[in-house]
């Protein structure tokens, strides 16, 4: 048997967008969330770690973009431009809206039951059709003319509640999955942290003096170091996506002439710790050690603050602990600049303070944390290696439940 099809606008009661007040919500610590596409997860759910408001006031006018039960919210611009999540009952808020970078399409279950609309354009069938109207460069996304180029397959409700139910069954198992690995993650995770914890015990009960990082390192050297090298010498440059946050490495060098690239950059050279001081790669982890440098040097994203040890203290040790968690949550709270442009200034790393056990301990304590590095990365990769699978394996649910042909 063979579903008929209808236009994805054929089936829905309304598509409407969002708006927030004139000037934004940054400094908006109350009030009605807003929900932004930062806020819908690839698995097709929603992350309100980082939520942002509206006034109450501002809501209760609002004519569109007001969030209900059964809506699926579709992405409209950006990277995450047809990213979709449901919005089912357990969703944590009574009062919504979405902003101006999200759609939200409300089904007429007369003719569609939500839970099988938003599964069906959550697979790579829905998302391809989703995306062939996409336009725009830098900003891309659709419109709302999107909904006239979307086929969707229209069985029985009947038959849409089994195949839903099926689905449902299905991932939930997924799930169960997902939620073993993930334990496995957080169980590699905390390692490190609870190492640290361990140390600054010790650096407490056996009184290691604490120095500021200026006493024990070089912070964002001189360039005049190379300006007596030919310009057609080969240095490494790494961009700030070379720099892996999970593996806290640097992936991948190119390798550029000295002269076109020696203006503009951040230098560094052999040994040096990498220090990404803008938002959100600095809360991501982009810390590494240069290691391997084409001709002992390199350049690099001008986003980068650079930190060459002294003697008596190892490029490890500094890095592990610029690496941390908390030391990233600290220099967090004394970043500088506007929303999404923010940095971390140079003076607090300055004036950051760490212990210094004398170079011996510093060495026993850097090959355990190596140790433990490496088994934390093995199971990161793991999960990541999982994720994707998950997802192959989602695809593939969906696949067979939108096959046409019973």
């Amino acid at each position: 048997m063979t579903w008929p099809t209808k236009k994805l606008g054929e089936i829905l009661k309304s598509i409407e967008s969002g708006y927030r007040p004139k000037g934004g919500v940054r400094h908006i610590r109350e009030g009605v969330p807003s929900i932004g596409a930062e806020h819908l997860t690839s698995s097709g759910g929603f992350n309100f770690e980082k939520i942002k408001y509206i006034p109450r006031d501002f809501f209760e006018k609002l004519n569109r973009g007001i969030i209900r039960h059964g809506d699926v919210l579709v992405v409209k611009d950006g990277a995450t431009t047809g990213r979709v999540s449901l919005v089912t009952n357990d969703f944590p808020f009574d009062k919504s809206a979405v902003n101006e970078h999200v759609f939200i399409l409300r089904p007429n279950t007369e003719n569609i039951l939500s839970e099988f609309l938003f599964n069906f354009l959550f697979s790579e069938k829905g998302q391809r059709q989703i995306l062939q109207t996409f336009h725009g460069m830098a900003q891309g996304g659709i419109d709302s003319k999107f909904v006239n180029f979307v086929e969707i397959p229209l069985p029985p409700l009947s038959e849409q509640k089994k195949i839903v139910e099926k689905i449902e069954k299905l991932f939930a198992k997924i799930d169960e999955a997902e939620r073993l690995r993930a334990e496995t993650l957080a169980a590699s995770a905390a390692l490190l942290p609870s190492a640290f914890h361990q140390v600054f015990n010790r650096a407490k009960k056996e009184n290691w003096p604490t120095k500021k990082l200026r006493e024990i390192a070089i912070l964002n050297p001189k360039k005049q170091e190379v300006n007596s090298l030919s310009d057609d010498l080969l240095a490494s440059f790494v961009p700030m996506s070379a720099v892996d946050e999970i593996t806290q490495t640097i992936k991948e060098y190119e390798f550029r002439r000295l002269g076109s690239i020696k203006k503009g950059y951040t230098y560094f050279k052999e040994g040096d710790i990498l220090f990404a001081k803008i938002t959100p790669c600095m809360e991501n982890g982009k810390v590494a050690i240069a290691k391997n440098l084409k001709n002992g040097i390199g350049f690099g994203s001008t986003e980068f603050h650079v930190l060459r040890p002294r003697d008596k203290v190892l490029a490890e040790w500094i890095f592990y602990i610029v690496g941390s968690h908390a030391f990233r949550e600290e220099a967090e709270r004394h970043m500088t600049g506007t929303a999404g442009q923010q940095r971390v200034p140079i003076g607090f790393l300055e004036d950051a303070k760490i212990p210094l056990p004398p170079l011996s301990e510093q060495k026993k304590i850097v090959a355990y944390l190596d140790a433990l590095s490496q088994k934390s990365r093995e199971l990161q990769k793991l999960q990541q290696q999982t994720a994707a699978d998950f997802s192959a394996l989602r695809q593939s649910v969906l696949a067979q439940a939108f096959n046409q042909n019973s």
